[in-house]
C-alpha cells in the first residue's frame, strides 16, 4: 500500500499492509527542538533546517531531508504565523504571544510556562474589547495552497493540515487562567460561554480562511484541544455536554461543511468518559491516545469504541519512551498495534520531547514498519 492508503484505510477501520506511521504530521506529533537536533545528527542530517513550530512547546516542523529517511506515512501542512504580529520578548527568556498570554522558561527548564493572563480580570464587556489575533491576517496563508497541492498531486504521503493554533476550549482558559476560567464555569456561566463562543469565531475564521487555501488537498484536519488532564475530564459529563459539546459540536460541523478530509482530534488526559460523545459530533480519529491515563487502556479503548473512531498515537511518552531501552520500545509497539490495530496510526503519545534519544524515535518506527496490522 501507499502511504496515503495506508493512512485513510486505517481512519477507514480497514486492515492495512503495515502499521500507518505519524511522527511530524501535526502540530501535537512532532518533535521538540533538541530531540530534533540529536536526530538530525544520528541521521547524518546536521544541516537539515529546523523551523520553530509554538514557541512555547519549543517544537519544530521536520524537515524532507530528514522524514525521508523515516517510514513515515504523513506530510504536514502548517498555517503560518501572521505577518502583522511578532513576539514580544524581555531579557528574562520571557515573552508576550499573539493573544497576550506572557509566558516564561526557567532555567534548565524544557518548556515556556504561562505566567500571566490577560483577562483574569476580565468582565463579560471585557471581552468584546480585548485585542484579538486577527484570523485573516493574510501572511498566515501564503504560500499553503502550492505546497498542499505539491503534496497531494505529487508525493503519496497524507496530508494533514493545520491552522495550528487550532481549538477554543484549551485557549479560553489560557487567555483568562485556570481558577478564573474553571470557577467561571460554575460561578460565570454566562462569562465562560460568552469567551468560548468568541474564541472559537476568531478560530472559525481562521479554519474557514486555511481550508480555502488547503481543504480540497488535505486528506486529515487536525484540531487540538485538550479536556483532560491524568485522571478525568477536566469538568463533569453532564457540564462538558451543556456547556462545551454545543459549541465544538457546531464548530467541528463547520469545519466538515468546507472539506471532505477527516478530523483528527487532540485531547490529553483520561477522555474515556467523552469519547461517544466525541464520535457523535463528528471525531474521526482521537489522538494521543494517553495510554498512562486513568482508564485509557489501549486494549479496553478498543474492545469499546474500536469501530466507531480511529485511535492516533499510543506510544507511551512518560516511561517507555524516554526511560525505556529500544527493546522496550519495540514491545510497546507490538503491545499498542496488537491491542488497537486495525483502525489505528501509530505515533508518540504527544509530540516527543527533548529527553527521548533518537535511538529509541528509531526503534520505535522500525518496529512498526515490520509489524503488519493482520
Amino acid at each position: 500500500m501507499k502511504p496515503r492508503e495506508r493512512i485513510l484505510a486505517a481512519l477507514n477501520h480497514q486492515e492495512t499492509d503495515r502499521t500507518p506511521l505519524d511522527l511530524g504530521g501535526s502540530h501535537f506529533t512532532t518533535i521538540c527542538a533538541g530531540a530534533y537536533e540529536n536526530l538530525k545528527n544520528y541521521l547524518s542530517e546536521p544541516n537539515a533546517p529546523s523551523k520553530i513550530l509554538s514557541l512555547s512547546f519549543e517544537t519544530v516542523i521536520m524537515d524532507e531531508a530528514v522524514l525521508r529517511h523515516l517510514p513515515v506515512d504523513t506530510r504536514g501542512v502548517f498555517a503560518n504565523p501572521p505577518s502583522n504580529w511578532k513576539a514580544t520578548w524581555s531579557d528574562d527568556n520571557t515573552f508576550i504571544d499573539e493573544w497576550g498570554i506572557t509566558y516564561h522558561k526557567p532555567p534548565a527548564w524544557m518548556q515556556y510556562d504561562m505566567v500571566a493572563h490577560p483577562l483574569s480580570e476580565a468582565t463579560i464587556d471585557d471581552i468584546e474589547h480585548h485585542n484579538w489575533p486577527d484570523p485573516l491576517d493574510e501572511g498566515r496563508y501564503v504560500g499553503l495552497r502550492e505546497q498542499a497541492r505539491e503534496l497531494k498531486e505529487n508525493t503519496d504521503y497524507a496530508v494533514i493540515a493545520t491552522t495550528v493554533d487550532s481549538g477554543f476550549f484549551e485557549r479560553s482558559w489560557y487567555v483568562c487562567g485556570w481558577e478564573r476560567f474553571f470557577t467561571s464555569l460554575v460561578a460565570e456561566p454566562t462569562f465562560a460561554v460568552a469567551l468560548m463562543e468568541k474564541i472559537c469565531a476568531i478560530q472559525m475564521q481562521r479554519w474557514d480562511r486555511f481550508l480555502q487555501e488547503v481543504g480540497q488537498y488535505a486528506d486529515v484536519i487536525a484540531v487540538g484541544d485538550d479536556i483532560a488532564i491524568h485522571n478525568s475530564p477536566v469538568m463533569s459529563p453532564d457540564m462538558y455536554r451543556q456547556m462545551v459539546k454545543p459549541i465544538q459540536a457546531k464548530f467541528y460541523r463547520f469545519l466538515k461543511e468546507r472539506t471532505d478530509a477527516k478530523l483528527l482530534y487532540h485531547t490529553c488526559g483520561n477522555v474515556s468518559p467523552l469519547i461517544d460523545d466525541l464520535i457523535e459530533i463528528g471525531v474521526d480519529a482521537l489522538n494521543p491516545v494517553q495510554v498512562s491515563a486513568v482508564d485509557m487502556d489501549s486494549k479496553q479503548l478498543n474492545e469499546r469504541v474500536g469501530g466507531k473512531i480511529c485511535f492516533w498515537g499510543g506510544i507511551d511518552t512518560q516511561r517507555v519512551l524516554p526511560f525505556g531501552s529500544p527493546d522496550d520500545v519495540r514491545a510497546e509497539v507490538r503491545r499498542r498495534i496488537a491491542d488497537l490495530a486495525p483502525g489505528y496510526v501509530l505515533s508518540a503519545v504527544h509530540n516527543i520531547q527533548d529527553d527521548v534519544s533518537p535511538e529509541n524515535i528509531c526503534a520505535m518506527l522500525d518496529e512498526a514498519k515490520g509489524t503488519s496490522d493482520v
